[in-house]
């Protein structure tokens, strides 16, 4: 089997200039939030609505401040008047925006 070290055999080959570059690159496409397609956002919100309505544990990929951070709990509300959730996880209680979500997934699908 072929071991493949993605960019890095190629690291060596560049100038100092191309690395910097890239990097900025790179810190720039993570920053930016990308927009969901109409059927990602159909799947998010059936996902977080099963969650919710048969009290599942749901893991929730949340944008913040440039970067995916995960959340694992159980919805306890959704408040379509500020269009926000309330999660209960393990520790303590978050108060999620629904236009930050990036993605959910089911607890029995944690493991697939």
């Amino acid at each position: 089997m072929i071991k493949d070290r993605g960019n890095i055999k190629w690291g060596s080959m560049m100038l100092p200039e191309h690395l910097k570059f890239l990097r900025e690159w790179k810190q720039e496409e993570c920053a930016t939030q990308r927009e969901l397609s109409e059927w990602e956002l159909e799947e998010l919100q059936q996902t977080i609505d099963l969650a919710f309505n048969q009290r599942k544990q749901v893991k929730l990929n949340v944008w913040t401040e440039g970067k995916i951070i995960q959340w694992v709990g159980i919805i306890n509300s959704i408040n379509n008047n500020t269009n926000e959730l309330i999660l209960e996880g393990l520790l303590k209680t978050k108060i999620i925006p629904l236009k930050d979500i990036y993605s959910a997934q089911l607890d029995n699908e944690f493991y697939d």
